[in-house]
């Protein structure tokens, strides 16, 4: 008698460089999570083992942190050669997250602070997304508990995934919670993508932005009124801290394009001006 075929999806949990609090956040989600992986045969979980022995094969691979080492880099695209769907998992790999403070410092500087004598290896930051394709991102720091159960779930249906595309604002101010804007301070919340239950903003916190952008973000505008209101200097501190400066200044430089195509040149020069004043 021939043996019945595990038919059960084949993870992998893993992290590279990371605090790995998203990962404790999936093992908060208690009997949610439990049955979840009732459903699953878990191959590898960074939690559980130090060193991965990697399978021929995953269905899904969950990502967390950033790929700072070569190892990192060489793991991360084994994993993805090997698996069906990867989801990078937080805000470490998906926009660089503290790591990233680096690229805007200098960097000789930055590497001496930590390691005065040893010579270590000082490479540039970049997102997971930068060294092999990505099917699903779960963003935040640390993630949000409920929207990984849910794409867990829809993964092994089979079923779709997508953030509701709002920004934090429209969960601060359902909620009841006070405007930092209005109080004068830096609060990157009407540009950051939604879906965090605004919990910064709970703790009179302001939001700096570690779920990224938001699809439809009016980003011009933003910037516009925070370089009114605030120093570059000021900004720049706030965009930095989980790696969103890259990223808006990218989708400045995208929205500039699309006015050139549209408009001519002409009529775009104080983008062109203030995203200069950026840089």
């Amino acid at each position: 008698m021939t043996k019945r075929k595990n038919i059960k999806p084949k993870i992998a949990i893993i992290g590279l460089t990371s605090c790995e609090g998203c990962q404790f956040v999936m093992l908060d989600q208690g009997r949610r999570f439990l049955d979840w992986l009732a459903k699953v045969q878990l191959e590898e979980f960074r939690l559980v083992e130090d060193e991965p022995i990697l399978a021929e094969h995953y269905d899904i691979c969950f990502v967390e942190g950033n790929p700072v080492t070569k190892a990192n880099i060489k793991l991360l695209k084994e994993m993805r050669c090997r698996s069906d769907k990867l989801v990078v998992v937080g805000n470490c790999a998906a926009l660089g997250g503290v790591w990233e403070l680096k690229n805007y410092a200098s960097k000789t500087r930055a590497i001496k602070a930590v390691y005065k004598k040893l010579k270590v290896a000082n490479p540039d930051i970049k997102e997971v997304d930068n060294f092999v394709k990505v099917d699903y991102v779960i963003p935040g720091c640390p993630i949000d508990g409920d929207e990984f159960i849910e794409l867990a779930n829809q993964l092994l249906k089979k079923g779709s995934f997508r953030i509701p595309q709002n920004p934090v604002c429209y969960e601060c101010q359902s909620r009841g919670y006070q405007c930092l804007l209005q109080q004068e301070e830096i609060c990157l919340g009407p540009i950051t993508l939604g879906g965090c239950k605004a919990v910064c903003l709970k703790s009179k916190q302001a939001c700096w932005g570690c779920r990224g952008l938001f699809d439809g973000a009016q980003v011009e505008n933003f910037m516009n009124y925070l370089l009114k209101h605030f120093s570059r200097e000021q900004v720049y501190r706030i965009m930095e801290v989980f790696g969103a400066r890259d990223t808006i200044l990218k989708r400045l430089e995208e929205m500039q394009g699309k006015k050139n195509r549209k408009f001519g040149k002409s009529k775009v020069n104080k983008i062109d001006n203030k995203i200069k004043k950026l840089k």
